[in-house]
């Protein structure tokens, strides 16, 4: 009955329609694939099929592994963004399944939930895109040698916000009448991190926070915060929303309320249809959540993208994931085996240029990253890090760092 197991799997999940030999490496890929952040999902879904497929076309899979060459099958670990779903998931495909490595992820809370059991059950997790600074603190506090974390710590990142803004006023591109700020956060330990970061930045350089506000992580109504954020006077409103749809209703209501300044909106970017679900709303918002297509490879791998699958990429979501895909292939060639020590300590003394991101691990805390085994952030281009864009008419235009922008900052028309 296992055949058609798999069969079922296959047509649910959109597995790769290629024949896997039964000793093919069974590797979990965790991503939100139903749930309010499914089109996150699917991206991380498409990306990492797309990694698989050009691994084998350039002869990188099978791989050999402890003598034997093998196969990689994907086993879709569906989290449906909850944590508690996400383990019950996790166990079902390591006591179904029979999964021997993990791949990918998305969300901090559900990352938070599986550092712990992965550990106990030896099993490594490449490139989890969980960016909380407590799974930094897991690592460091357990020794975790398994938990490779794949986006840095928040604090490491959301800062660059207020330090591009404070660039634009200096140059004149901007003149805020009042530096007054308002900060808006998922109820996660993402949000609450990325929060603490940047109100510490705001306030360094001052500016008076008069809101401080967590919402839930699927909260679509705003408009009794963006109606006080008005009456405050606030002209710098900055935040970060996991879920597509949370995220395109804050930008919607902070244009339809009418609330003066500046708009960052760190999560929208991370859906590829954002201009779909906010239109002339997200006209000068700003971003610094994801990849951006600058380069000749970025464009031709986000055209081979679409042509695949219909649809843009979200480099944030599928672009990482691709990238983690074909490192860890990489990674289990040069080691030449499953066993975990070594395979562990071969992905962390590895360096990989990918197509979005150039990606090493840290090997202690404060060598360019929070913990040992999580990605080193970086100079834009150097390591871990993103450009800042403005979105105008649909279009997301690099504006900050200076040396790579496609064009001009624009300041708030109101």
């Amino acid at each position: 009955m296992r055949w058609r197991t798999l069969l079922i799997a296959a047509l649910l999940l959109g597995t790769s329609s290629a024949a896997y030999s039964a000793d093919a490496i069974k590797i979990g890929v965790d991503g939100p694939f139903t749930g309010p952040s499914a089109r996150i999902g699917l991206d991380i879904q498409n990306g990492t099929k797309m990694a698989i497929d050009d691994a084998r076309a350039a002869g990188e899979l099978p791989v050999m592994v402890d003598g034997e060459k093998r196969d990689i099958e994907l086993v879709w670990i569906d989290d449906e963004s909850s944590p508690e779903k996400a383990v019950k998931a996790y166990r079902d495909a390591i006591a179904r399944q029979g999964i021997e490595l993990m791949l990918n992820g998305w969300h901090g809370s559900v990352g938070l939930a599986l550092v712990d059991i992965s550990a106990a059950d030896e099993i490594i997790s490449f490139g989890n895109l969980a960016a909380p600074e407590e799974i930094s603190e897991q690592i460091t506090k357990n020794n975790y040698t398994h938990w490779f974390k794949g986006w840095p710590a928040p604090k490491s990142m959301s800062g660059l916000y207020v330090d591009a803004v404070e660039e634009f006023i200096a140059q004149g591109k901007w003149k805020p009448t009042a530096k007054k700020a308002a900060v808006v956060v998922e109820d996660t330990d993402w949000g609450r991190t990325w929060g603490e970061a940047i109100i510490g930045r705001l306030k360094e350089k001052g500016w008076e926070v008069v809101a401080e506000d967590v919402a839930k992580a699927d909260e679509t109504e705003f408009n009794a915060l963006l109606t006080k954020y008005k009456a405050a006077g606030v002209e710098f409103t900055a935040f970060t929303l996991n879920a597509p749809s949370s995220a395109a209703a804050l930008v919607k209501q902070h244009y339809g309320a009418g609330v003066k300044g500046l708009l960052a909106a760190d999560g929208l970017g991370w859906a590829s249809n954002w201009y779909e679900m906010t239109g002339e709303a997200s006209n000068g918002v700003i971003s610094m959540d994801s990849p951006r297509v600058l380069t000749d490879d970025e464009k031709k791998w986000s055209e081979r993208f679409k042509a695949a699958y219909g649809a843009d990429p979200s480099p944030a979501a599928s672009g990482h994931a691709y990238d983690y895909t074909r490192m860890l292939i990489k990674g289990l060639a040069t080691a030449g085996t499953l066993e975990k020590a070594k395979l562990s300590d071969t992905l962390l003394n590895s360096e990989y240029k990918g197509v979005w991101q150039f990606y090493s691990f840290a090997k202690k805390p404060g060598d360019g990253a929070v913990s040992a085994y999580e990605v080193k952030a970086g100079p834009f281009m150097k390591g871990f890090s993103f450009p800042m864009v403005q979105y105008y008419d649909g279009k997301d235009t690099v504006v900050w760092p200076t040396e790579f922008a496609q064009g001009e900052f624009k300041g708030p028309s109101r």
